[in-house]
C-alpha cells in the first residue's frame, strides 16, 4: 500500500491543492491525514470539502477540536485562539458534525495514526526531537507511528535500543526497526523552508519520502487579511517560521 501523509493543513486550501496536485502522479492508493485541517487560515470550509472526499482517513487535531469545543482553545495564543473563534463561527452544522466524528488515533495496516502524541493522543502534545520520541515507542505496538502537530518534519527510528534521527528525504524502512514519523505541515511549515510539506509512505516498498511543492502562499495571506485574521498568520507563511 501507497500512502499519501498529510497533517497540519490549518484552512490553507492552496497548499493543499498544490500537494493533492504534485501527488497526482506518484500512485498513492490511501490518503491519510493527521488532523489540524482547520485553524489559522482563511478557508476552513473549502479546507474541510477537499479532506472529506479526498482522504481515507482522517484524525482529529487541537485546532479541529477546538472548533467544536471552545475549551480546548485554552492553551492558544492569542493569534490562533482568534483564528479558531473566527473559524467555529463560519463552520456550518454538518461540517462540526464531520469535525465531532474523527477520532484522536487510528489504526491503518499496521501503523497508527495520531495527531500529537501515541502515549496520550488527546492530550496534545509535542513531540520536537529524538529524546522526546524515545519515551513513546513503548505507547505503540505498530512498527510505525504517524504524528503530527510540531509542523517541523522528523523521522526518528529505534533498533536494539537506539534511537536515531533519519535526516535523508528518502528512507529506507528497514523490518527490524521501528520509526516514529512526522512529514511536516500542508499549511504552515515551521522550519524555515514556506513550501508545503508532505510525505508518501510505501509499506510494500518499505520506503518513506518526504516532499516539499510550492504554492501560492502570497494568495494564502492575502485571503488571512482580507478575512481580518491576525496579520502574522499570513505573513509567517512566506517565511516557514
Amino acid at each position: 500500500m501507497r500512502c499519501l501523509i498529510a497533517t497540519d493543513i490549518h484552512s490553507n486550501i492552496e497548499a493543499l491543492e498544490a500537494v493533492l496536485e504534485d501527488a497526482s502522479d506518484l500512485g498513492c492508493d490511501t490518503y491519510l491525514c493527521l488532523g489540524d485541517v482547520v485553524g489559522y487560515g482563511a478557508s476552513p470550509r473549502e479546507t474541510l470539502a477537499v479532506v472529506r472526499e479526498r482522504f481515507d482517513v482522517v484524525v482529529r487535531g487541537n485546532h479541529d477540536a477546538a472548533a467544536i469545543d471552545e475549551a480546548e482553545s485554552f492553551r492558544f495564543n492569542e493569534y490562533a485562539r482568534a483564528a479558531i473563534d473566527w473559524t467555529r463561527d463560519r463552520l456550518n452544522p454538518g461540517e462540526l458534525r464531520y469535525i465531532s466524528s474523527l477520532s484522536v488515533t487510528e489504526h491503518v495496516d499496521g501503523v497508527r495514526l495520531v495527531h500529537g502524541s501515541p502515549d496520550d493522543p488527546a492530550g496534545w502534545h509535542y513531540i520536537k526531537d529524538t529524546m522526546g520520541a524515545s519515551y513513546q515507542f513503548e505507547a505503540f505496538d505498530e512498527q510505525i507511528c504517524l504524528i503530527g502537530h510540531t509542523h517541523v518534519p522528523l523521522v526518528v527510528s529505534l533498533a536494539g535500543g537506539t534511537v536515531r534521527e533519519e535526516t535523508d528525504t528518502l528512507v529506507r524502512l528497514r523490518p527490524n526497526m521501528r520509526y516514529m514519523i512526522n512529514v511536516g505541515s500542508v499549511g504552515q511549515p515551521r522550519d524555515d523552508d514556506p513550501r508545503a510539506a508532505y510525505g508518501v509512505l510505501d509499506l510494500e516498498a518499505g520506503s518513506l519520502e518526504l516532499r516539499r511543492v510550492r504554492y501560492p502562499a502570497k494568495r494564502a495571506r492575502r485571503k488571512i487579511l482580507e478575512a481580518g485574521l491576525p496579520e502574522f498568520l499570513g505573513e509567517r507563511l512566506l517565511d516557514g517560521v
